[in-house]
């Protein structure tokens, strides 16, 4: 009745070592490595005891022909040989720590691939938005440096105009999220620029210089004319300083030429207004 027992008690603790190699084996092929290590743990102590726990109890009751009785790995009194279950515990032991390791090492090579994948790809969408934020500033910048340009569309040089002002707010929103890292910041103050532009340039386009009292009106018309005389270079010297001092003269007190249009005239087209006596 002892040796049945004993027998039956064995064949539970196999049952449930292999259960337990069971799921060690489906919790690596989820990739759950932790988890397969604690299993394996348990698995490892469980064949300890199953394999060296009645020698050691005898020993430690006195039993000298339990204790003494055979060799350690050999077998017991089943005639199962344990060295076998030792064997394959060690081997998925060894197989669980080396697994393990490997998945560190590839999931370390991925998010480092991960990571310059990103780098690649903030840097290239950094590119296209600054691409962007540059076309809008050279867009301005010709405005502003094109007195004919200038004269034609002068709201948008008008502070007191609210798309005006709303484009040279985005201008410099655009300009500081720039200087940040914070890419996202800087899509929406690009975006924001773009639409403020768009809406300020076309309003200018439409609007001319309707919203200006009609003597200021015929003032820049007169201007204007005078200029385009200036700048054809086919002119004489004397004619095209003599048109350009009168359009200035016109001009003076009605809008105020851009710094940049007044550089281009002058060292472009040796424009240059006479000194004052």
């Amino acid at each position: 009745m002892g040796d049945t027992m004993s027998w039956l008690v064995r064949m539970a603790g196999m049952a449930g070592l292999a259960a337990l190699l069971g799921a060690v084996f489906v919790a690596w092929a989820r990739r759950e490595f932790g988890r397969a290590i604690t299993l394996l743990v348990f698995a490892f102590a469980g064949s300890v005891a199953m394999y060296a726990g009645p020698d050691l109890a005898a020993a430690i009751a006195g039993d000298p022909a339990r204790s003494e009785g055979g060799t350690v790995g050999e077998g017991d009194a089943s005639g199962f040989p344990f060295w076998v279950l030792w064997a394959v515990l060690g081997v998925a032991a060894t197989a669980g720590v080396v697994g393990t390791v490997a998945g560190f090492l590839v999931r370390r090579r991925r998010r480092r691939a991960d990571s310059r994948g990103r780098a690649a790809a903030d840097l290239a969408r950094r590119h296209a938005l600054e691409t962007d934020h540059d076309k809008v500033r050279e867009a301005y910048g010709e405005y502003a440096s094109d007195v004919l340009e200038f004269l034609d569309r002068p709201a948008l040089a008008n502070v007191t105009d609210s798309r005006t002002v709303a484009f040279l707010h985005a201008m410099d929103a655009a300009a500081d999220a720039r200087r940040g890292v914070d890419l996202d910041a800087y899509r929406q103050a690009v975006s924001s620029l773009k639409t403020a532009w768009q809406a300020a340039d076309e309003h200018a386009r439409k609007s001319g210089t309707r919203h200006l009292p009609e003597a200021e009106r015929a003032a820049i018309a007169k201007a204007r004319a005078l200029l385009e005389l200036a700048l054809d270079g086919r002119g004489g010297d004397y004619e095209r300083q003599a048109a350009y001092a009168k359009a200035r003269a016109l001009l003076d007190g009605v809008v105020t030429i851009p710094r940049q249009a007044v550089a281009h005239l002058e060292a472009r087209h040796r424009l240059t207004l006479p000194a004052k006596r």
